[in-house]
């Protein structure tokens, strides 16, 4: 009988352990995985990158757990049980490499919203060079139910993937917070300064696009190449 409460002690005490160190590395708040269906009145859509939960690597903790992204609340969630999910923290910094084949990596950064407000949340790394590293943004927005009107028919509430935006880092290496890039051409082109005609002519000649990450590289790289 011992020997029984004793095993049970320490299965307990086992168990309480992994829960506390998972939510001490993890965050410490559970609910549960389909939570946002009765939250939004089960709207069309969903908030969420990746609906199904992706295996992943986070930091340097061995065990591959599985995540998704919720784009809506720019929050990543970890599901620790068949029911269970908890908040990544945002006061951490982390480093999310998927093992879906995709090779997609996340990373949590700090920057400045529309209204000047400093936030963290996480960003798809596109591209490391020398100088700087190319970030994806990518915006999920919520649209309420609305009921039939005279000639309006209702609409149910919706999720609805945004156009993504790009986020770079300092080229001086000076912050680590991401600067947004302005996807207006001509706000673009302040964004970098001294030399707006020169890179005009160039933008323009070549046909490139600055809401395309592959454009966005050669854009920068001739704009290092002059300063």
């Amino acid at each position: 009988m011992k020997n029984i409460l004793l095993i049970g002690f320490l299965l307990l005490h086992l168990t309480t352990y992994g829960q506390i160190e998972l939510r001490g590395d993890l965050g410490d708040v559970y609910y549960s995985k389909d939570l946002y269906k009765t939250k939004y009145n089960s709207p069309a859509g969903s908030p969420y990158l990746n609906e199904n939960f992706t295996p992943a690597k986070i930091n340097d903790i061995s065990e591959t757990k599985l995540v998704r992204f919720d784009a809506f609340e720019d929050r990543v969630e970890i599901m620790v049980d068949e029911n269970k999910v908890v908040i990544l923290p945002d006061k951490t910094p982390f480093t999310i490499s998927l093992l879906d084949g995709s090779d997609k990596l996340f990373e949590t950064k700090s920057y400045l919203d529309e209204k000047g407000n400093l936030k963290t949340s996480f960003f798809e790394l596109l591209s490391i060079q020398e100088n700087y590293r190319l970030y994806l943004k990518e915006k999920i927005e919520f649209s309420k139910a609305v009921k039939a009107q005279g000639y309006q028919d209702a609409e149910p509430a919706i999720f609805k993937k945004q156009h993504g935006t790009y986020f770079i880092t300092d080229f001086k290496g000076q912050s680590d917070q991401l600067l947004s890039i302005p996807s207006n051409f001509s706000k673009f082109l302040k964004f970098l300064p001294n030399h707006s005609k020169s890179m005009k002519m160039f933008i323009k000649t070549n046909k490139l696009k600055i809401d395309q990450d592959v454009d966005l590289l050669t854009i920068f790289d001739f704009y290092l190449s002059k300063t």
